[in-house]
């Protein structure tokens, strides 16, 4: 498993907790073995105490906790559909496709008022430092793009209110889109936060209920399921544990467990940088997205700029990368310019990378494993990963579709069908594969 225990120093774990190897024994049994310590596999663990807190459930990682890409982010949560909003009513319907929006919503409330309950508010380790700005401004960055974006925009524009147009001639009067000639798409709800944070803070909730054994730097070799006793054995670096149930919240690295999502779950290298912003630099009140999203920066309430992207500027755009051990030169380079040409700074103090796992809908693949392989081997085991580079403003209520999911209850009648594995628009990707394991 390409899974690096050496990575990029993230600006976002710099001294965190919950890095450390665990040091108490692992559990032999679970009721449920959530695999994954990220925003998903903690929200599943959270849904999971709340729906049923009697349960005995082991969170895994192979590194830290929110050690991948949570831990690796721009810091954004803004909600809205991740692709062209026209295409998404082609493929979908209208209905669906303003369904979809609504989650994104419905998802960032949910989280924010779990953060109102039981965040900090002294800037430590558990405090995400959700911070609302004045949103983000989806900028055009050519007139081919403009002309491309702008009807689907406009159609989003009319069914949710909290978007709109907004003009070239406004977009220059913004201090830092000054540069951008061509207008852009403004979502009004938009938070920074800390996101490795929002996972702390899930973790220390759930440890502190009981039941929930969380155990870091244990690698997840294998997970056989056993018909004859009706149970599954995950085999791990610390030692085998048996539960009925297995949550994969593995995201880029799923394929690496099971190989029959590999061409439909790709892992995608990322790179972010930090740097300070220059004493006499205007404030950045908006998260800025330009050239379709391959750039996008934010500053956050220190002063600090994120600023994330570039990887179009290679051939590969650093598909089918896994390993966040590494940077790409060209990439830094491309980074470093815009931050020197545009921000005005002569050099960045931090770069990290990230792999985020990217499906071929760019929507998240929430359900049960079987049927995508179509073998009863399977049986009892749950993915949730797949989120496309828009993981903070869905993964938390994602998680509670698969803690639902893995107690056999039925989902929220908000939750969107189309990311389940079973959604018709998806079945021609398993067909192959469920003949095969017949």
């Amino acid at each position: 498993m390409h899974l690096n225990p050496i990575s990029t120093q993230s600006y976002w774990l710099n001294g965190a907790p919950f890095q450390m190897a665990s040091n108490e024994p692992l559990p032999s049994k679970a009721d449920i073995v959530i695999i994954g310590a990220g925003l998903t596999g903690l929200s599943t663990a959270y849904w999971l105490q709340q729906l049923q807190p009697n349960l005995k459930i082991i969170v895994a990682d192979a590194r830290g906790v929110a050690s991948g890409a949570t831990g690796r982010n721009g810091g954004i949560c803004s909600p809205g559909l991740n692709d062209d909003f026209d295409g998404v009513v082609s493929a979908y319907g209208a209905e669906s496709a303003q369904r979809l929006v609504e989650f994104d919503y419905r998802n960032v409330d949910m989280l924010s008022e779990f953060l109102k309950k039981y965040a900090d508010n002294d800037k430590g380790f558990f405090d995400p430092e959700l911070t609302w700005t004045k949103g983000t401004i989806i900028a055009w960055s050519t007139a081919e793009e403009a002309e491309e974006s702008r009807s689907s925009a406009e159609t989003l524009c009319q069914k949710i209110d909290d978007m709109r147009i907004m003009s070239p001639e406004e977009l220059k009067q913004i201090p830092g889109f000054e540069s951008f000639q061509y207008g852009g798409l403004h979502i009004k709800t938009t938070a920074l936060a800390w996101a490795a944070k929002i996972v702390f803070c899930l973790a220390r909730y759930v440890s502190a209920k009981g039941g929930i054994h969380i155990a870091t730097h244990t690698k997840i070799e294998n997970v056989e399921w056993d018909e004859k006793r009706a149970i599954n054995t995950v085999y791990t670096s610390r030692g085998v544990v048996e539960a009925p149930r297995v949550a994969f919240c593995t995201n880029a690295w799923t394929a690496r467990l099971f190989e029959q999502v590999r061409d439909v779950l790709v892992p995608v290298r990322n790179q972010v940088v930090s740097v300070q912003a220059p004493p006499d630099a205007p404030r950045l009140e908006y998260v800025m997205s330009a050239d379709r999203g391959y750039q996008y920066m934010s500053c956050r309430p220190n002063g600090d700029y994120i600023m994330g992207g570039m990887r179009n500027v290679v051939p590969s755009k650093q598909e089918h990368e896994d390993d966040d051990s590494t940077l790409n030169t060209a990439v830094s380079g491309a980074l470093r310019k815009f931050m020197a040409d545009v921000v005005k700074v002569p050099s960045v103090e931090c770069e990290w990378a990230g792999v985020m796992g990217f499906t071929r809908d760019r929507l998240p693949l929430i359900g049960a494993i079987e049927h995508i392989t179509g073998s009863t081997k399977n049986k009892g085991q749950y993915l949730a990963a797949g989120f496309t580079g828009h993981g903070m403003p869905r993964t938390f209520l994602c998680g509670r579709a698969t803690a639902q999911l893995l107690l056999g209850q039925q989902l929220d009648n908000w939750f969107p069908p189309e990311f389940l594995v079973q959604h018709e628009s998806r079945q021609s990707w398993w067909d192959n594969r469920a003949k095969s394991n017949l």
